[in-house]
């Protein structure tokens, strides 16, 4: 049975898995979707980690049988709820001496089309998944019509001080420095330029962010971290052209075992402004305690990938980026289909199977905001 968590609640279930993590002393879930892990820790640290126990607007889903926990599924509201991300999907191994009912596979195919429902049920427009590229179980999205529209790299550099020494090896001719400022708000719209620029038409139309989805997702609005007193420090810069923006770049400084991050964005048309963006952020980072840089970049920012493995950074991982499109327009009092299984936007999809309630059903909230 999988039923909803009240946010009440929430704290009880971690209790109740921290119990059966301390008795299991070992691997005691299969994370299907969960924010990546660059240092070592405990199995529980990392639920911890991948669920958002004190953020009241986010859903939460248990799977259980005869009140043994069986797996969880989480989804958090983008800003304007127009579009959900799914952040925990896993199911927990059950314990040596009880018999497994179900699969792994199955707890989370059913936590995952849950999830779904419900945001159809509410009327989300989109709903996004990020899963590592060659897991097995990405056929549980391919069957309930999610699609990848982009991949994303993630890069690692051992300390930001190692960056530094390997650029100041290089031969120096034709490097350019830029002149880069501290972000403001007002710098909103150009980020939203830069960002068309760089992305190809394909992806714009697969994630349509609006202007609050794309600084919550791109401009460092979203939280790494999910204790608001505990969140570690960001800061954010610009390369201002006047005309418009020729790169953004965002530094979250590591704060524990935490890795530094750092994350760029380059206009194509400036050749000079990605490896300068690195440099400054390595120069920034260098006066912090010393520990690894970790960068997620897309696989179309050529130039951003170039300037990364230029300075150092060596690839780590590679995740898949999906989407599944819930709403469609339609003239004004008339009854649409969820959604067709595929949205045409040029790119090669992973399943074409509708979810349960886009089967033959109609529903009045896709003409709401129309």
């Amino acid at each position: 049975m999988i039923r909803p968590v009240p946010y009440v609640d929430l704290p009880g279930i971690i209790f109740a898995l921290d119990r059966r993590a301390r008795a299991h002393r070992g691997e005691f879930a299969t994370f299907m979707v969960a924010p990546e892990a660059q240092e070592s820790r405990s199995p529980i640290a990392a639920f911890l980690h991948a669920t958002r126990i004190i953020t009241p607007h986010a859903y939460t889903w248990i799977c259980e049988d005869r009140w043994r926990l069986l797996g969880v599924a989480q989804a958090v509201p983008r800003p304007g709820g127009r579009a959900w991300d799914l952040a925990c999907l896993a199911a927990l191994t059950p314990p040596p001496d009880q018999p497994a009912n179900s699969t792994p596979a199955d707890i989370l195919f059913a936590l995952a089309q849950y999830a779904l429902n419900t945001a159809i049920q509410r009327g989300v427009h989109r709903f996004f998944v990020r899963v590592e590229d060659d897991r097995p179980e990405n056929e549980i999205f391919s069957k309930l019509g999610f699609q990848r529209y982009a991949r994303e790299l993630t890069y690692v550099l051992p300390n930001a001080a190692c960056g530094l020494t390997r650029s100041a090896n290089e031969r120096e001719d034709g490097r350019v420095e830029i002149h880069v400022r501290p972000w403001n708000r007002h710098d909103a719209w150009g980020l939203l330029q830069l960002y068309d620029a760089l992305t190809p038409h394909r992806v714009r139309i697969a994630e349509s962010l609006t202007n609050d989805e794309l600084l919550h997702t791109r401009a460092g609005g979203g939280r790494t971290w999910h204790l608001p007193l505990l969140e570690p420090p960001s800061d954010a810069y610009v390369y201002d052209k006047g005309v418009r923006l020729g790169g953004w770049l965002r530094l979250r400084h590591g704060r524990g075992s935490q890795p530094h991050q750092l994350c760029l964005m380059a206009h194509p048309d400036d050749p000079e402004s990605a490896p300068a963006l690195v440099r400054f952020g390595l120069r920034l980072l260098a006066g912090e305690a010393d520990r690894p840089v970790v960068c997620a970049i897309r696989e179309y920012e050529g130039a951003a990938i170039d300037a990364l493995r230029a300075a150092g950074f060596e690839h780590a991982d590679t995740h898949a980026l999906l989407v599944r499109h819930l709403t469609m327009q339609a003239l004004r009092k008339r009854e649409v289909a969820v959604l067709e299984p595929r949205v045409v936007y040029g790119v090669k999809g992973l399943g074409q199977i509708p979810s349960r309630l886009s089967e033959g059903e109609t529903t009045h909230y896709a003409t709401r905001h129309h």
